[in-house]
């Protein structure tokens, strides 16, 4: 059997010579012409591998045997002189049987219209997407509903893959097009159209598909948003530094250098993590590695100051909501400066410079270091 879609032609349920229909057909030869025409119509046709190749085959003639593959023709009969039977008597004029009763075609004479960007437009125009339906509906339900309408060209039934039963389930709506947009117009005016006890929910197909849109870029950003909230936390985290660390000075001089403050730091019996501080800046600050390690500097110190060359410099510990939002601060940069490295990195533009890209990997690499916030230089660097 070849795959094929739930979706079906249904016409206004009038037995008439304007619907391909005959009053001497039965409810069967009714359904097995409504269906036939479905395979060859402008609808389907225009985007049926399987079908659109046979028709290549043969001058457009298909086998009977070809037709009975599809499901819903062979739910119907198998029998082939039924078929037959009951597509001579249609008056549509869009199909035509062999001589020999065992091939169908589509009239040569109406050429299939080319499924370009302009015909999804026009079709789109006149559907319709309808909600409300039971899920355990089957097609020739929903078909026998539509019939209280004007003509409806086609019925796709919404499904979707349920994971545990790897089955395509019905989900409780359609798309309906209508064989003109006058008459899809007026099937939306209906207000309170109902199914059973059910009220449907009715909007223009294109209406819906915006909706959808819509509804999708919003959980997307949310989505994108929700992750970059949690790597923004996760580094957090990972940054998270210990408090009663950190020394606060602001009587630097011309001479005075990191390596200068490290030293006298460190000959107190202290491990630097990070010296705040720039030779030539009057203040910084000085962060040590283990929790409390500041308050045992502190406690060390001479009326609170710690000589380096000949001048003796005043060191303030900083505690309380000054200690908090220089943390807050510095974890903040911290993260920022993790974040424009793993740019960098994946930046495209920072590999295979290239045999001409003589000595300068160093220099930029330099570069990037001196673009990150000056006042967080690791103590040893």
């Amino acid at each position: 059997m070849t795959e094929e879609k739930e979706v079906a032609t249904e016409a206004n349920g009038q037995e008439n010579n304007e619907n391909g229909k005959n009053e001497d057909t039965s409810d069967l030869e009714n359904a097995i012409i409504r269906q036939v025409e479905y395979y060859f119509g402008d609808l389907n046709l225009p985007r049926d591998k399987f079908l659109r190749e046979q028709v290549q085959l043969d001058d457009g003639w298909v086998p009977l045997d070809i037709l009975l593959k599809f499901n819903r023709l062979a739910k119907l009969t198998t029998d082939q002189e039924v078929i037959v039977n009951a597509l001579n008597k249609s008056t549509s004029g869009l199909l035509e049987v062999s001589d020999d009763n065992k091939k169908v075609r589509r009239n040569p004479e109406l050429p299939v219209p080319e499924m370009n960007e302009e015909r999804r437009k026009e079709l789109t125009a006149r559907t319709v997407y309808a909600k409300g339906f039971p899920k355990d509906s089957l097609l020739d339900d929903i078909l026998v509903y539509f019939k209280q309408f004007e003509e409806v060209e086609n019925i796709i039934m919404r499904r979707y893959l349920d994971k545990q039963s790897k089955k395509k389930l019905f989900k409780g709506s359609v798309f309906a097009t209508f064989k003109t947009k006058d008459q899809a117009v007026k099937f939306m005016e209906n207000k309170g159209l109902k199914y059973n006890d059910t009220e449907l929910l009715l909007l223009w197909q294109e209406n819906y598909l915006q909706q959808k849109q819509e509804e999708y870029a919003a959980l997307k950003d949310k989505k994108n948003k929700k992750s970059q909230k949690k790597e923004e936390n996760e580094e957090k985290e990972e940054f998270k530094l210990p408090s009663g660390t950190v020394l606060f000075f602001n009587e630097g001089s011309d001479n005075l250098t990191r390596e200068k403050i490290k030293e006298a730091i460190t000959e107190l019996g202290a491990e630097v993590a990070y010296i705040d501080f720039k030779q030539g800046d009057t203040q910084g600050w000085v962060r040590l590695s283990k929790e409390n390690a500041a308050k045992e500097v502190a406690a060390k110190l001479t009326d609170g100051k710690i000589k380096i060359d000949d001048k003796e410099i005043e060191f303030k510990l900083l505690e309380g909501d000054e200690e908090t939002v220089y943390l807050q601060k510095t974890v903040e940069e911290m993260a920022k400066r993790r974040k424009n490295m793993k740019n960098f990195k994946n930046n495209k533009g920072g590999h295979n410079r290239g045999k001409n890209f003589k000595g300068k990997g160093k220099k930029r690499r330099q570069d990037d270091h001196d673009e990150a916030p000056r006042n967080k230089v690791k103590a040893d660097s």
